[in-house]
């Protein structure tokens, strides 16, 4: 009976999805059609195996819309919890890194309900939870060498496709804003690459995050066609770093190299640090110039983050406890209350702004969770036994820490694609904690 019962099973499924499709079918255009057959199959290789969805999110987010990402993210959270009705449960790492990250989530809800503008609170909340959601969901079922290696091995592939895509725009020559550049200091200056970002400097930001996890898998692949295959996608990302002509992600790229170097080979820093100054002497003029007016107080775009910094810190002499509220819109209604001809998203400055936003509290949670990652992940991963887990998390902590230096300069978390990719950078590191306690001990 049991037999005859997983027979009729067999024939009813695909009978049942047949007149399901073509009642779609019948009723959709062709295009939306296979659109919806795709989105059917890819659930259906979801259920199958989560992991499928990880690596499909983390490969096409920068090319998404921002409400998909987030839809999409939520998608694989609530895929993950029904799974998990079926097992235990596991917490994020076991690690303690895992505290100042629950601190981080109650401080940002509390900043949003007691913000000025709860509503525009909202959205930043969102997008950081719905990031730290994601982040669960690939702790939890990245458990091995292999799933972490084809998991950021799609992260750089996808990085490399839409810096190719900014070489499209330095070819074609798109046009530039008059505030992204000083045209008066920068007169050499006529393109700034973008890609799929919308702003040079945003697309710097993801780029430093990236660059240094490509680096590491070209420093740990052994076989030549693969140290061939990272090198060269090293090289695209660097080039179109450059292209984007972003002094601060330039500034923060330096200090990630500087922190790669300083974790993987300390040596290296007696060679490197020459090579970098003598190489200043073969760049183009524009770049020369635009590296020069980092120094240039004159510079418009400098002048105009010493002001809004200045400010700022009139804000949070004024909020210093609780700040005006999480998130960019509070920051922007109070910054315009104090001067309404310097309209603004955010203070363009990380530590700035999370200060103004939440208040001493909370910028000293912020400070405490990075600190206790970087300091757990080193003693942890970097100074383990396990190479590949050694090699990796130095590219993952170097892409952290240039982006929050290039934070200096800009609030790097603002912009969702920006904050998905850092927590996905969190995510690479409690996965590789994980993976490290389950590796047997050598003695």
């Amino acid at each position: 009976m049991v037999v005859e019962s997983m027979k009729k099973k067999e024939v009813i499924l695909p009978i049942g999805l047949g007149i399901i499709f073509s009642i779609i079918y019948h009723g959709l255009p062709l295009n939306y059609f296979a659109i919806t057959l795709l989105g059917l199959i890819g659930i259906i290789l979801i259920l199958y195996d989560i992991r499928i969805g990880i690596y499909a999110g983390i490969f096409i987010f920068p090319f998404m819309p921002d409400i998909l990402n987030l839809l999409f993210m939520i998608f694989m959270v609530g895929v993950y919890l029904y799974k998990a009705l079926f097992k235990q449960l596991n917490p994020l790492t076991e690690q303690p890194i895992d505290m100042p990250i629950i601190f981080y989530v109650t401080v940002i809800i509390i900043s949003t309900i007691t913000s000025i503008d709860p509503s525009g609170s909202f959205r930043d909340l969102a997008i950081h939870l719905t990031s730290i959601g994601f982040v669960f969901v690939i702790v939890n079922n990245i458990n091995t060498k292999k799933d972490f290696n084809i998991l950021i091995v799609f992260l750089v592939i996808s990085a490399t496709l839409v810096a190719i895509y900014g070489f499209y725009q330095y070819k074609v020559g798109v046009e530039i804003e008059d505030k992204w550049v000083d045209a008066v200091n920068n007169p050499d200056v006529k393109t700034r690459i973008y890609s799929v970002f919308g702003n040079p400097n945003i697309f710097a930001e993801y780029l430093i995050m990236i660059i240094p996890i490509s680096l590491s898998l070209f420093w740990f692949s052994k076989k030549v066609h693969k140290k061939a295959i990272f090198l060269v996608t090293s090289l695209i990302l660097i080039l179109a770093l450059v292209l984007t002509l972003s002094r601060g992600g330039w500034v923060g790229f330096a200090f990630g190299m500087f922190v790669f170097v300083l974790l993987i080979e300390k040596r290296l820093l007696l060679s490197i640090i020459p090579l970098g100054l003598g190489a200043i002497y073969f760049l183009p003029s524009s770049i020369l110039n635009r590296i020069l007016s980092i120094f240039n107080f004159a510079d418009s775009s400098n002048a105009y983050r010493i002001k809004m910094w200045n400010i700022t810190l009139d804000i949070i002499k004024d909020n210093w406890l609780v700040g005006v509220g999480f998130g960019h819109l509070p920051f922007k209604a109070t910054f315009e209350t104090y001067i309404r001809t310097m309209p603004t998203y955010h203070a363009h400055n990380t530590y700035l702004e999370t200060m103004a936003e939440m208040g001493i509290l909370g910028f000293i949670i912020f400070i405490i969770f990075i600190f206790v990652l970087f300091k757990y992940s080193i003693k942890k991963l970097v100074k383990g036994k396990d190479n590949y887990i050694r090699i990796m998390a130095t590219g993952v902590l170097s892409g952290l820490a240039a982006v929050l230096a290039h934070g200096a300069v800009e609030n790097v978390l603002y912009i969702p694609r920006i904050i998905i990719t850092f927590w996905i950078l969190v995510s690479l590191i409690l996965a590789l904690m994980r993976i490290s306690d389950k590796l047997p001990e050598v003695n």
